[in-house]
């Protein structure tokens, strides 16, 4: 268990399972921890979103000298409202982040202020064709990108975390899955990233 991440997310009252049980629904290598938590977070209470996140960890997460430092998996398995638009994701992700850094910081260092994070979204060409009055929320969506903020917990530094988005719906719920890391896109933890991505993916509707 990633003790560090589970306590602060424990004291903000959003821990469901902080076991391997059911965060295993994202397979990960040796070596990966996980949580599982309640959507919206007791840290970011203003978010829309509703239903439970499953979070993988890298060996690095709360190691800054570590190649895998703050890179991590997690998928939002949701409510079937609010629509994924994509202002919608934006803002969403936008309040989680916020509400983190403030959160585990605490007042530690009133220089931050989380309202002046940015977080840059494009959602990548697809090449689905939508059907006659199919809404644009229907169909997959993938996405890159740029998050720039406070990462609070090991170095308390700014920080560039780079994210791979893909929302979809299954059995009349949203999905969100997330692939997070400061490293470039084209170093190996992207391909660990992407194999638990691509698992969860295959896996049959529950």
């Amino acid at each position: 268990m990633l003790r560090l991440f589970a306590v602060s997310l424990l004291l903000t009252a959003t821990l469901l399972v902080a076991d391997e049980k059911n965060s295993a629904k994202l397979a990960a290598p040796e070596g990966w921890s996980g949580e599982t938590i309640a959507l919206p977070p007791g840290f970011a209470p203003d978010m829309k979103l509703k239903g439970s996140e499953h979070i993988r960890f890298a060996p690095g997460m709360m190691k800054p000298a570590s190649d895998s430092f703050f890179s991590y998996a997690f998928v939002f398995e949701l409510q079937s409202k609010p629509d994924l638009t994509d202002a919608v994701v934006k803002d969403e992700f936008l309040k989680y982040y916020r509400g983190l850094c403030k959160s585990v910081l605490n007042g530690k260092v009133p220089d931050v202020d989380p309202s002046k994070f940015t977080f840059e979204l494009q959602r990548l060409k697809s090449d689905a064709k939508h059907q006659p009055n199919e809404k644009e929320t229907d169909t997959p969506a993938s996405y890159t990108g740029t998050l720039n903020w406070v990462e609070p917990f090991a170095t308390k530094k700014p920080q560039k975390l780079n994210l791979e988005l893909r929302t979809w719906i299954r059995n009349d719920r949203n999905y969100i899955f997330a692939c997070v890391s400061p490293q470039a896109r084209d170093t190996a933890i992207w391909k660990q990233l992407h194999s638990i991505r691509d698992d969860y993916l295959k896996k049959p509707a529950e």
